[in-house]
């Protein structure tokens, strides 16, 4: 039997994933801990299988017992079970192929702090920044400029209690107020302040990659034209691919830097005060709008798939012309601002849909039925 994918998290970006592989003719099976997900409902879901809280490791070790799961290739979706299979990579990699690199490697990006002082050393811009270890060393700054930001440097936690990826603080007390609060939840350790970008998602671009052993497979830049919410989003509505190499260049040196090895997405925002790209962060996994490789001719996920299963590369130094649209998202949005509505035209058949797919419908109408409780929920 065919090796086949476990992919861990099935929202959209497992979804796709699942689709990929499942047209493609290789078996894929889907874990997570939320039944009402819409990668279970795709036609190319073989298995689906809940585990409990974040018990992922018990849930594939399980899975172990049976044969024809040995040797599949695991794909997580987020960044808690980035940082699971890292840490347990020895321990999976004897019965799986685990596609998250090592966590030497990893943490680097999983921690924001570690990427922005390794992106300052390789001369690579990012917003001004300071890490405050105590609330004395951030009341003695006097550099803080208004507004700023409050953000973690590792994102699951924070965003678990306070469903917001940072605090816009206006003024000193509300930079204070923050920081507390913040406290009661991450260590200080772990707290940026930072300046905020002018602008929307529509100075906001991204360069996905498979990049190993100091080699770029495939990428494709793009820029996040639309996302929710406006300002700090947690989900690309509309992608379109441009043509920045500086960007792709950009990536590429502070990934080699780290000797980075799979999937990632590295982000960065335009500033217009300066004309710069300043680094945002890097996801060290798949990503939201991944699935806009299907119109790019971009293989990132088979050519994972074959490098790490079959030991085959797939390189390709070009993409084409596409689009990435979340339909019911993205509606939303553009009804409810106005600067997101559509000032030019696109050619519809360049754009891959995040969940509507004609051929395998099942995941669109369990989206329209799961809707209102994912509001509630995030």
């Amino acid at each position: 039997m065919k090796k086949g994918v476990i992919v861990l998290g099935g929202h959209i970006q497992g979804l796709n994933i699942i689709r990929i592989y499942g047209k493609r003719g290789i078996p894929v099976i889907l874990l997570d801990n939320n039944g009402l997900n819409l990668g279970k409902h795709s036609k190319y879901c073989n298995e689906f299988y809940k585990y409990e809280n974040s018990d992922i490791v018990e849930m594939l070790l399980k899975l172990k017992s049976l044969e024809k799961y040995r040797g599949w290739l695991i794909m997580p979706t987020n960044d808690l079970q980035v940082k699971i299979l890292s840490q347990n990579r020895e321990e999976l990699g004897r019965y799986f192929t685990v596609s998250t690199d090592e966590w030497s490697v990893v943490k680097k990006c999983y921690n924001k702090i570690e990427t922005y002082t390794i992106a300052k050393s390789l001369s690579i811009p990012i917003p001004w920044t300071i890490f405050p270890k105590s609330k004395e060393e951030l009341i003695s700054n006097k550099d803080i400029k208004y507004p700023c930001i409050i953000k973690p440097a590792v994102m699951h936690t924070f965003y678990d209690k306070f469903k917001k990826k940072v605090f816009v603080c206006n003024n000193e007390k509300e930079l204070l107020d923050n920081y507390i609060d913040a406290t009661e939840v991450i260590p200080s350790s772990e707290i940026i302040v930072q300046d905020i970008i002018p602008g929307n998602s529509s100075n906001q671009y991204s360069v996905g990659l498979f990049y190993s052993n100091e080699k770029n497979y495939n990428h494709i830049v793009v820029r996040r034209a639309r996302q929710h919410p406006t300002d700090f989003g947690n989900a690309t509505t509309f992608a379109e691919s441009v043509d920045i190499e500086k960007l792709k260049i950009k990536a590429e040196k502070i990934l080699k830097e780290i000797r980075y090895n799979g999937l990632c997405e590295v982000e960065f925002k335009y500033d217009t005060r300066d004309r710069e790209y300043k680094l945002l962060e890097i996801n060290p996994r798949t990503w939201k709008w991944h699935s806009i490789s299907e119109k790019a001719d971009v293989p990132f996920l088979l050519s994972i798939y074959e490098k790490m299963i079959n030991n085959k590369e797939l390189i390709t130094v070009s993409y084409k012309e596409s689009y990435f649209k979340h339909i019911l998202l993205d509606t939303i949005m553009m009804i409810l601002h106005k600067e997101y509505r559509e000032s030019k035209s696109y050619d519809r058949d360049k754009v891959q849909y995040a969940v509507w797919d004609k051929k395998d419908i099942g995941p669109a109408i369990w989206e329209l039925i799961y809707f209102p409780y994912n509001i509630i929920k995030r």
